[in-house]
């Protein structure tokens, strides 16, 4: 006899409390907020409180937000086309388009032709049988790596989902770690989150680490300061470094493996590598077009060529992949995780970019300049670094982020006196570590925080603490050093 599936009912609680509470405030919002704006605030809260609290899982709460959305008449389904001014507004399939979404729907399907065909745990035994004496060694092995790619692939997600993600997971399973089980916490949680953090740093050490840096250095022209590719390396080498030091032992500390030491990795890697034979040809094939999106991936941030998009690049991957018979449809179809992602992830980016379209995000930031006058230059830098950190929470893409808060905040830095290159900078470097905060922060997060390996309560706690970490490191020593290299 079929029965109903079960659902945590007391999830929608605090959800529908909050979202109806607010919306029934629509007739008493702040002045300079439309009803729109103020209602599409309300959806937007409720949700991101509703991924909290789980009453479904993350995808089910987002499309129950976008329903909300069009029953409130906050968006249609389809664009619809104003014939007398000719406006489009974009309709909730327009959702579905978003190609940061797709970029990691089809990294996963890649991470699981990895695994599927063993090259991953033939690089996870390499990788053991060289750092595997100490689980913190493998920790930092996994850092260097993420800055080493973040020089040569200009998408963080592509980083995330298409290399360190899958070689995390093979050295996960090489332990017996396994997601959604007690045995996470042998290692693969620790590694997990530390390859999340590595990310970071991988995108705060180059300009074209991830796209919002790009915004940002084009904001930052448009008040006349000029970011290149050195200067930013140059200004954000200290604190990176820095960081990279203490962030993998941190997270060893706060949230440590349970294996710490293994004497005989190096032989017991050998042996399975021996076990394993010769490298197979679908393991042959995968690698060359694992290098080939890699290096697709680099040329894409030389060459600004449509046909090298990011998006395209991890397409054409999974489509060799299937052509060469490493995958098959059914490989693509099953992967649950990157359809759950494309959906969730769209959802949320749709929402924020309703934000600013209603002018939530612009009276926001005006809000906050107001406010700010008359102050010290100084404390009005720090409570902006602060602001734009943390109103991260309300966002799911930085490149959004950015393009809504960074040029207003960056002028109310500079309207009250603060160095221009400092603040630039700063508020840049921010909009990169602003991303340790929740699981839909960027791509990566919302790769790492769905393995199974950290419960979202976890990636919560700890991301807070280590977004404490990041905000001295970056807004104290960076600061100083910046000074010392003349950037104010």
């Amino acid at each position: 006899m079929k029965t109903l599936e079960k659902l945590n009912y007391k999830g929608f609680v605090w959800p529908l409390i909050i979202g109806i509470g607010l919306y029934c405030l629509t007739p008493w919002r702040p002045a300079g907020l439309t009803p729109q704006a103020w209602e599409m605030f309300a959806v937007f809260v409720a949700t991101i409180v509703g991924c909290i609290t789980k009453p479904l899982p993350i995808g089910g709460t987002t499309l129950l937000g976008l329903v909300a959305m069009v029953l409130l008449g906050l968006s249609p389904i389809d664009d619809v086309v104003n014939l007398k001014t000719g406006v489009i507004t974009k309709g909730i399939l327009s959702a579905f388009s978003n190609s940061a979404a797709w970029l990691i729907a089809m990294a996963f399907i890649m991470a699981y032709g990895i695994t599927k065909t063993g090259l991953g745990n033939r690089i996870a035994y390499w990788m053991i049988e060289r750092f595997g004496k100490k689980s913190l060694g493998i920790g930092y092995a996994l850092t260097g790596l993420e800055l080493i790619l973040g020089a040569l692939i200009p998408s963080n997600s592509a980083r995330t989902g298409g290399v360190v993600w899958p070689l995390t997971e093979s050295i996960s399973e090489s332990y017996d770690s396994k997601p959604n089980t007690p045995s996470r916490k042998k290692i693969g949680s620790y590694l997990d989150i530390v390859a999340f953090h590595a990310n970071i740093l991988s995108t705060a050490l180059f300009l074209t680490g991830a796209a919002a840096n790009v915004v940002a250095q084009q904001m930052a022209a448009q008040k006349g300061y000029q970011i290149t590719w050195v200067s930013w390396f140059v200004a954000a080498v200290v604190p990176v470094f820095l960081a990279a030091v203490i962030v993998p032992w941190v997270l060893y500390k706060i949230y440590p493996p349970e294996i710490k030491e293994t004497p005989n990795a190096k032989q017991w890697a050998k042996d399975n590598l021996s076990k394993m034979g010769a490298i197979s040809v679908p393991e042959k094939i995968m690698a060359t077009v694992f290098t080939l999106a890699i290096v697709l991936w680099v040329l894409s941030g030389i060459f600004k060529v449509a046909q090298l998009d990011a998006t395209f690049v991890a397409f054409l991957a999974v489509a060799l992949l299937l052509l060469t018979g490493v995958l098959t449809v059914q490989d693509v179809f099953s992967q649950s995780g990157a359809w759950n992602i494309l959906v969730w992830l769209s959802i949320l980016v749709f929402m924020a970019g309703k934000l600013i379209s209603f002018g939530f995000i612009s009276w926001f930031s005006k809000t906050i300049q107001a406010g700010l006058h008359g102050i010290s230059w100084g404390i009005v830098l720090t409570i902006l670094v602060l602001v734009m950190f943390y109103t991260h929470y309300f966002f799911a893409s930085g490149t959004a982020h950015v393009t809504a808060l960074y040029l207003p905040f960056l002028s109310v830095a500079v309207a009250t006196g603060a160095p221009l290159g400092l603040a630039a900078m700063l508020l840049a470097f921010t909009t990169v570590i602003n991303n340790s905060s929740t699981h839909y922060a960027n791509p990566s997060a919302s790769i790492l925080a769905t393995t199974g390996y950290v419960t979202q309560g976890e990636w919560w706690k700890n991301n807070f603490i280590l977004g404490l970490i990041y905000l001295f490191i970056f807004g104290v020593i960076g600061t100083l050093w910046m000074k010392v290299i003349g950037v104010w």
